[in-house]
């Protein structure tokens, strides 16, 4: 794993001072109207799509896919769907290299790691994902992570996606940072958090994901994992909550049965983490 030198965030943003007569308030009012502009057109469908191959679940979406160039955000239903949730990570990040050029980047804090081991070559071959293609940064901090993550969004290296790991919150204007980030290039961002809070997020969809039973052949083998995946936010959209399979070999989801239009995780059985 590489390790990338962290530089400081520059401050968030501070309050705007009560006076219309105040430069700075000014200032700061003119760039919430820039995200807002650039969060808006990215999902009017202005920007590019990550097909999911679900038809049952776009139709949830506000465009044919998952939006690129926005923040997605998930989480395990419980700790002991991590795994599986790294698993729907880079089934996205396989389908991502599929449909687009480039690298994909996964940015990961250590501590996010140390419970259920580190990504391994042999097990995301037989996702489907080029490692070849892959490129994982650890990082010490968060604070690392996400300034990796966003240097990576706006970097000339455009990479097909960029996936981030992190142990601890996420406020308003880091997700805000964020989804400007990926709008520079109209970048496939998925943050996945080890709990995912109430509060306010600038991210478009927020995904709740927890194991399920794989599919076996005649013979008793795995053919293909699968999950139950609860979509628990989604701007111009709708929640569902729906059990799929993935195609390692088409880079595809496909449905194994469907619970969609139900309301939200708190009436199915999986339970929030955090």
């Amino acid at each position: 794993m590489a390790e990338h030198q962290p530089r400081s965030l520059p401050p968030p943003l501070t309050p705007p001072h009560k006076g219309g007569g105040n430069p700075h308030a000014v200032r700061i009012a003119a760039l919430r109207q820039a995200v807002a502009r650039l969060e808006t057109a990215a999902l009017r469908g202005e920007v590019r799509h990550l097909p999911l191959g679900v038809p049952e679940m776009q139709a949830h979406l506000p465009g044919p896919g998952l939006a690129c160039g926005v923040l997605h955000e998930v989480a395990a239903a419980a700790h002991g769907d991590r795994p599986a949730t790294f698993g729907f990570l880079f089934a996205l990040t396989a389908a991502a290299l599929r449909s687009r050029p480039g690298p994909a980047v996964l940015v990961a804090v250590r501590r996010a790691l140390m419970d259920f081991g580190k990504p391994c070559g042999h097990g995301l071959a037989q996702l489907g994902l080029d490692v070849g293609r892959l490129l994982i940064v650890e990082t010490s901090t968060d604070k690392d992570a996400l300034w990796t993550i966003e240097d990576t969004l706006r970097s000339e290296a455009r990479p097909a996606m960029v996936a981030g790991v992190i142990a601890g919150n996420l406020d308003l204007t880091t997700s805000r940072r964020l989804n400007l980030a990926a709008a520079a290039h109209a970048t496939p961002l998925v943050l996945l958090r080890t709990a995912i809070a109430a509060g306010t997020s600038a991210a478009a969809t927020r995904w709740r994901i927890a194991a399920a039973p794989a599919a076996r052949d005649r013979f008793g083998a795995f053919v293909g994992p699968r999950w139950r995946v609860a979509l628990e936010r989604c701007r111009n959209g709708r929640p569902g909550q729906w059990l799929i399979e993935w195609n390692h070999v088409a880079h595809r989801f496909s449905l194994v049965e469907s619970v969609a239009d139900r309301a939200l995780v708190a009436r199915s059985g999986l339970r929030h983490a955090g």
